[in-house]
């Protein structure tokens, strides 16, 4: 078995060819690919900042649950009974 140098640089050259069309194509494609990732991490954040926009405004129109009012009575008493709701 011999080795036969020509079919070896012909292959080799094969190869050069290969990495000179891919390595345009590469330098083309990757700032879109890093461009298109960057997009879809500005579309979740606008996501979650909507989501927290719609929270503060439904926090905006909520009220305490539950004030207690303390009403004393003649002796300095404090009477806890009386609950409100809303305002």
């Amino acid at each position: 078995m011999a080795i036969n140098f020509s079919k070896i640089i012909s292959g080799f050259n094969e190869t050069l060819g290969m990495f000179n069309k891919a390595i345009p194509i590469y330098k083309q494609v990757s700032p879109i690919v890093k461009n298109v990732r960057s997009a879809f991490s500005t579309v979740s954040s606008v996501k979650e900042s909507i989501k927290e926009e719609k929270i503060k405004e439904a926090k905006a129109f909520e009220r305490p649950v539950s004030i207690i009012k303390k009403k004393s009575d003649e002796r300095g008493n404090i009477n806890l009974d009386t609950l409100t709701f809303f305002q």
